[in-house]
């Protein structure tokens, strides 16, 4: 029994020290994984905050777009999306920053132009995902019928991928060489090495990034969630132009009258629960 029990274990720490090895050889696998799942647990820890923050930029307001009812309608589709965006995003930035800059401890500033580049192409990938998914999750949100994008016209669709790559490539753009330097300015007053910084202190400097650059992209947020949440009255718009020009017409149309019913300020509407999120 001695000799079973030692062989058994034997084999188990060989088929562990192989998987071990196995990642090891694989980050992007690695990215893949952990991009995924950090996406869906974050999709359902707020989901609440995002159901809240697009009823709140509808032109039906809060309370007219359902208020705290149905707080969670949408949940199955925005985790069925945000699983596969997360992972292509990770995918995308862990694989720009290592082809482009593989010592990227040589230069402070070149590291922090390399995850600003591989953030952006993150999102570009990603959008392509986001897009569809964030127009059903909206409509379901709202409580709107007929909430399949491919009902739509393309030309709203093509709109909503214009608007929400301008906001999270300006969010990408903006949070992670922010979240960089700040790591790097941690590191060099705690006089420790950027792969040794605490936990805590990663965290915060990403919560403050976090925070920063979503509520400066609350203005491409709030137009595509409301080219998003557009029904019948896109005919009119769109069908006056032709082409390529029909999705700039949108966007254009929206923030006028965004602009004409609220001013200037009307384009932060939501900002303080993108800020939470």
């Amino acid at each position: 029994e001695d000799g079973l029990a030692q062989g058994w274990f034997r084999q188990e720490n060989m088929l562990f020290t192989s998987w071990r090895q196995w990642w090891r050889t694989h980050p992007q696998v690695v990215s893949l994984s952990a991009g995924a799942f950090a996406g869906m647990s974050a999709e359902a820890l707020l989901f609440p905050l995002d159901s809240a923050k697009t009823r709140l930029q509808s032109r039906r307001g809060f309370w007219g777009s359902g208020g705290l009812r149905g707080i969670y309608r949408g949940l199955g589709t925005a985790i069925c999306g945000a699983v596969p965006a997360s992972a292509i995003f990770f995918t995308t930035y862990e694989t720009v920053k290592t082809v482009v800059d593989r010592d990227a401890s040589a230069s402070a500033r070149r590291y922090v132009a390399t995850c600003t580049m591989a953030s952006v192409l993150g999102e570009l990938t990603a959008a392509c995902i986001r897009v569809p998914v964030d127009m059903a999750k909206q409509r379901l949100q709202t409580g709107q019928k007929g909430g399949s994008p491919l009902r739509v016209q393309p030309s709203l669709l093509a709109a909503s991928f214009q608007a929400t790559a301008m906001r999270d490539v300006a969010q990408s753009g903006f949070q992670f060489p922010v979240y960089e330097c700040l790591k790097l300015g941690a590191a060099t007053w705690m006089s420790v090495d950027l792969n040794q910084l605490p936990t805590t202190t990663s965290a915060c400097c990403g919560s403050i990034a976090g925070m920063a650059s979503a509520i400066v992209t609350t203005p491409f947020d709030l137009v595509k969630t409301r080219l998003n949440l557009r029904a019948s009255e896109v005919t009119a718009v769109a069908g006056r132009t032709t082409g390529r020009n029909a999705s700039w017409a949108l966007m254009v149309s929206e923030a006028r009258e965004i602009y004409g019913t609220h001013g200037a300020r009307g384009f932060f509407k939501g900002a303080g629960l993108r800020g939470m999120w």
